[in-house]
Order: structure tokens, then C-alpha cells, then sequence
């Protein structure tokens, strides 16, 4: 067990995960009721393990340069189609590590007529030789690109599905702006147009307090939350060392 892993023992992360997957069940079946009105929905609420699940391990989100609210995850495929990377509450795109496999956590929130739903749901486990992690003392990426059985929790069929993904984290010290100078940036003026000046386009702002300009993974908020309990300062503390975490649950050593 990893020494995060040993200080969340005793945290509050847990009942707050539980909380969560709690209300994941309720939008499963509101999603069940949304099939017919959006298909897409039919085939991308998926599992590959027992459910429900119970999740007492720290998720890092894959998240996107800048975490701008209509671009914040990093990219997903499922059968070849891209899922929704826009920021909304109740979603997620993370991995987990638990024992020998890597964990894929990926949901989207949708809304129809106030009924809040999942546009997608994932919770994927992959073998050692289902992915792979590659760290060049600087950079750390995580791929997937294979095909998996997994339980449809719409019909309750056993399909065989292609995923897809390559996250990555690059150093992040030197790139941790604040709301107000990451706003001023070219990067966020040519993907944003007229509203790079608007005060809500960073997602991830208000809730951390500082904009990453670098693809990188960061704590789940619920994660973050329990910094202190797990021995972090700050948010920005906590942050600066998630590439620790990562490597010592991938066995890979720093040069």
C-alpha cells in the first residue's frame, strides 16, 4: 500500500466517495429511462467489474492544458467514438490503481428537462498487459488500446468493447498560473474567442485556485478536499506531488 493510499485511512474521502457512488446509482437508472430519447446512451454505461462498485482508493483526473470548462478532460474513445470532455458537475475522467490493475473511472452529466443523467459511464480494470506507462524523467503517459468485455448496465448484456486512451502528466512546476494571469494567455484567447475575458472558463479556478497550463492529472476533488488530513498544506502542495504517487503505484523509479 502506497503511503496516500495508508493516510486515507483514517480521512473523510471515503464517506464522500460513498456519497457519490451512491447518487451514481440513481442517474444509472434515470439514464435507462433517457435510452430511447438519446441512443448513444445505450451502449456507454458500462462495467467491467462487480456492481456496484465501491471505490476507496485516489482517483487522479486526466485533465486538459488549462482546464477550460468545454475542453477540460483529456481525450476517451470508446468504439471509436470520442466521449464528452466539457467540464459538469458530478463528472469525471480518472484512474485508479487497485492491487495489480489499472482502473478507469470516466462519467459524464447530461441534463434533459431539469432530469440529470449519464451521457457516459465507464468503470474499466486493465491488466499489466493492457496498458502501459512510459516515463522519460520528465513526462509520464498512460495508454490503453484494446477490446473488453464489459456488463451493459442499460440492457444488462455482456458486449465486448474498444477503449482507448493516452493520458498524460507533464511537469507542472512553472506552470501553475493564477485565474487572472492564465486569462490574459494567446493559448486561452484562440480556443475561447469573445469569452476569454469571462470570468467562469476555468472549471477548475474556483475550486483549486490556480490554472495548470501543462496536460496533467490532477486529485479528484473529493481527493483534494482531504489534503490536509493526508498531510498537504495546500492544494498547490498536493498537486506538485501526484507524480510521486503515480510512480511508486507503477513501479517505475525517477532517474
Amino acid at each position: 500500500m502506497c503511503r496516500l493510499c495508508s493516510a486515507l485511512a483514517n480521512s473523510s474521502y471515503f464517506s464522500r466517495m460513498d456519497a457519490m457512488l451512491q447518487e451514481d446509482l440513481g442517474r444509472i437508472e434515470r439514464s435507462r429511462g433517457m435510452a430511447e430519447k438519446f441512443p448513444s446512451v445505450r451502449n456507454s454505461i458500462l462495467t467491467t467489474i462487480s456492481f456496484p462498485p465501491k471505490i476507496h482508493k485516489p482517483l487522479f483526473e486526466a485533465r486538459n492544458a488549462y482546464t477550460l470548462i468545454n475542453n477540460y478532460f483529456q481525450q476517451l474513445m470508446l468504439d471509436g467514438n470520442k466521449q464528452g470532455s466539457m467540464f459538469s458537475g458530478g463528472s469525471t475522467r480518472s484512474i485508479f490503481f487497485s492491487g495489480d490493475y489499472l482502473m478507469l473511472f470516466s462519467k459524464s452529466v447530461a441534463q434533459d428537462a431539469g432530469v440529470d443523467f449519464f451521457g457516459h459511464y465507464l468503470l474499466f480494470h486493465f491488466t499489466k498487459d493492457e496498458y502501459e506507462a512510459k516515463f522519460d524523467g520528465s513526462n509520464l503517459s498512460i495508454s490503453v488500446n484494446c477490446r473488453k468485455k464489459a456488463k451493459n448496465l442499460i440492457s444488462g448484456e455482456n458486449e465486448e468493447h474498444a477503449i482507448s486512451f493516452n493520458f498524460l502528466h507533464q511537469p507542472v512546476e512553472g506552470r501553475i498560473l493564477k485565474k487572472e494571469e492564465a486569462m490574459r494567455s494567446d493559448y486561452v484567447r484562440k480556443i475561447m474567442g469573445a469569452r476569454a475575458g469571462g470570468g467562469d472558463i476555468f472549471a477548475s479556478a474556483d475550486l483549486e485556485g490556480y490554472v495548470i497550463t501543462v496536460p496533467h492529472l490532477s486529485p479528484h476533488p473529493y481527493l483534494l478536499q482531504a489534503g490536509k488530513e493526508v498531510g498537504h498544506d495546500s492544494n498547490r502542495h498536493f498537486q506538485e506531488h501526484v507524480l510521486d504517487y503515480l510512480l511508486e503505484h507503477l513501479n517505475i523509479r525517477r532517474n
